[in-house]
Formats: structure tokens, sequence, C-alpha cells
């Protein structure tokens, strides 16, 4: 939330609210050396228990409203006052299959949730859906999100990413060919066990993009992420241009 102060959700439902004091900062010398290598441990201020949830999975803050709202799994988004850490209210999703991420547009008037087959977006402070997008691929499940101005970035676990443009209600076209959609499709990464892989699922392996970030100009985009199966383990990184 702030330099001092961070929130944390996690799988049973609870958010913790964490202080970092300058005790536990690390102390160097005056040539910028690190004096005493220290690993110091947080116990966190508050934690309280969010309603109505099942595993919380993002958390987002809305600094504008002095509010916090978490996604949980079940289908759900939870308001949270930030100024006395307490959950205000909860509303169920129109779409409520693997909601796992969210982000919030840069005015703050926004929120986008991303489950299966959909990013729904939402009115910060209703929290109404006001906007269905489709995803490019059936069932492909979003698993990042991101807003650029009126373009909303969009990992999958197909291994494609894809964006969307608000203002023209599009995703966005190829200048070569306009028929077709920009989508950016990865790398296989690093998978194993590879035998696995061919003898139980019989299909092209793609990492889930699992995060992504631009870089200040916005014309750079750092995509991370890794297997979806649990019997696998790997991972994947890339930077686009």
């Amino acid at each position: 939330m702030d330099d001092e102060f961070f929130v944390s959700g996690s799988r049973d439902t609870k958010l913790a609210l964490w202080q970092v004091q300058d005790k536990y900062q690390e102390k160097y010398d005056s040539d910028g050396d690190l004096i005493q290598p220290v690993t110091q441990f947080l116990n966190p201020a508050i934690i309280r228990s969010c309603k109505t949830a099942q595993k919380v999975r993002a958390i987002t803050f809305n600094k504008s409203l002095k509010e916090m709202v978490t996604l949980s799994l079940n289908g759900y988004v939870h308001v949270w006052d930030v100024e006395r850490f307490r959950q205000r209210f909860s509303r169920r999703l129109s779409s409520c299959q693997d909601n796992v991420c969210m982000a919030m547009k840069n005015d703050s008037s926004l929120y986008a949730v991303g489950c299966r087959s959909y990013t729904l977006l939402l009115d910060s402070r209703t929290l109404h859906t006001i906007k269905k997008i489709p995803a490019r691929y059936s069932g492909c499940g979003i698993r990042s999100l991101s807003f650029e101005d009126n373009i909303i970035t969009i990992g999958t676990c197909v291994g494609a990413i894809m964006f969307y443009d608000i203002r023209a209600a599009k995703y966005l076209e190829s200048s070569i060919n306009s028929s077709r959609a920009v989508v950016l499709k990865t790398s296989r990464g690093y998978v194993y066990p590879d035998e696995d892989l061919m003898v139980d699922q019989q299909v092209e392996y793609t990492p889930a993009i699992y995060t992504h970030c631009y870089d200040y100009s916005g014309t750079r985009l750092f995509s991370a992420g890794g297997p979806l199966p649990a019997n696998l383990c790997g991972n994947y990184a890339g930077l686009w241009q």
C-alpha cells in the first residue's frame, strides 16, 4: 500500500497487514557495502478473515477510494476499508470459474478480473459488471492482467498474450492483416519431466503466463510463468519489444 505497509492474502481466506519498520532495514557503510547481513522475521500487525471467501487469489489497492479489493476463487470480490482494515461488503461475480487474477485501471475507475473464458470489467465504485470480454481462445484461462491506458494486456494458460482496446471495444489487430488479432505466443521455456507430459496429455505444451509488466516507456513487456499441471515443474520468462 505504501513504503511502510503491505497486505498479503492466503488460501485459508485470511488477510494480513504487515508493517516494515526502520529497525528491519539493512545498514550500509560509506562505501555502500552491507555492514552485517541479518535476516529479520516479521509478524503481521493484524490478521482478518475474509468472509464469504474461498482462497484469496488477488488483491488490488485503490488509493483514491481508500479501499482494498480482494478476489477469491469462489467468484466473489470483497471490498475492505484500508484505514480500519475491515471488510465492508462482498459481491458475487457474473462468472465464477477460475477467478485467479485482477488489475486496476490507472485512473482507478475500472477493475479487470480474469476468468476461464472471459475478462470482466467492473465499475470500481459499485463492483457491477459493465463488460464481459470473451477470450480469443475458448477456455484458455486468464492468468494475469494489466492496464496500459485503455489497453488491457491478458496473459493466458495456453502460452498466449492478447491485447484488448477498451475504447475501440475489440482486440488489437495486426497492421499487416486487419483480420488477425495481435497475439504474442510464448516459447516452450523449461519443463520437466517431458516423458510424463507426452504420455499423459498428448498435447503440445505451452507455459501459463502468471505475471507480466511493462517498463516505464510502455514499449517493452516482460512476461513469466510456467507449467499449469501440478505434476510438472518448470519455468518461462520472455521479454517483448
